[in-house]
């Protein structure tokens, strides 16, 4: 309770810095109803053209893309504020300093304390799309479940792995891994049935981008399966302790931006 008052309260100091300033919040708009609005504009395309897309009726794969959405809003919101800039800010100019002398855990405070409210802009329009593609099609009860366990399981996943790229700082603080980060994430927006066997196999157990929005879609819109549903959060469980044994053994290595 202490760590989500702490979220809440920079949450809430963020969102009256970002008010503040009422052209970058005319700009986010902007910027996220193109971003959307050319994805689901290619999706309409192809769709004017076939039924199906590697067995995704176009229904389902807005489905998809409001999933996708929703995930990298709240990525954007509350995880890329803090560790998309890690590297620079916490190990070369030293703000892990600070962290280490507060009474809170350093984790957390380096990975979840600053947030940009403006960016749930987006976590809304995949909202909006998400109803659109479930109009003509009421999911299951079981279904809905199933899709909120397994995208609280897709935030962990995503959570963990931008853990795991920011703690390769300590090891080598000038290497940036955003670029490689953000170009596989825009894989996530795509059904991992359009890839070939490898690309598959590499996007659903070793970078596991299906979780995010592709194994959650296919939760809500085809019923539930219990082996999947267990494999997301058992995923997500270990991606989340294998981002904390990283951390640990990244902060038994530093010894201060000074040093």
């Amino acid at each position: 309770m202490k760590l989500l008052r702490l979220m809440g309260a920079g949450f809430s100091m963020a969102l009256r810095r970002s008010v503040a300033f009422r052209v970058n919040l005319v700009f986010d708009v902007l910027l996220a109803f193109t971003g959307l609005g050319t994805a689901v504009a290619a999706v309409l395309i192809v769709f004017s053209r076939a039924d199906s897309l590697a067995g995704w009726s176009k229904a389902q794969f807005l489905v998809l893309i409001g999933t996708y959405q929703l995930i990298t809003g709240l990525r954007a919101t509350f995880i890329d504020p803090n560790l998309s800039w890690f590297p620079e800010t916490g190990i070369r100019n030293g703000k892990l300093d600070g962290y280490l002398l507060q009474p809170a855990p350093s984790l957390f405070l380096a990975s979840l304390s600053l947030s940009s409210p403006l960016q749930l802009i987006q976590l809304l329009l995949g909202f909006g799309v998400l109803g659109w593609g479930v109009a003509d099609q009421t999911p299951s009860l079981a279904g809905v479940v199933s899709w909120l366990v397994l995208v609280v399981a897709g935030l962990v996943v995503t959570w963990a792995l931008s853990v795991l790229f920011a703690c390769l700082a300590f090891w080598a603080p000038k290497l940036q891994l955003d670029v490689f980060f953000h170009s596989a994430w825009q894989l996530g927006r795509y059904p991992t049935d359009v890839f070939a066997r490898p690309i598959r196999v590499v996007l659903t157990y070793v970078f596991p981008m299906a979780l995010i929005a592709s194994v959650p879609s296919a939760a809500l819109l085809r019923g539930p399966r219990v082996g999947v549903v267990a494999a997301g959060v058992l995923a997500a469980g270990v991606a989340a302790a294998l981002a904390g044994l990283a951390w640990r053994a990244g902060l038994r290595r530093y010894t201060g931006a000074t040093s």
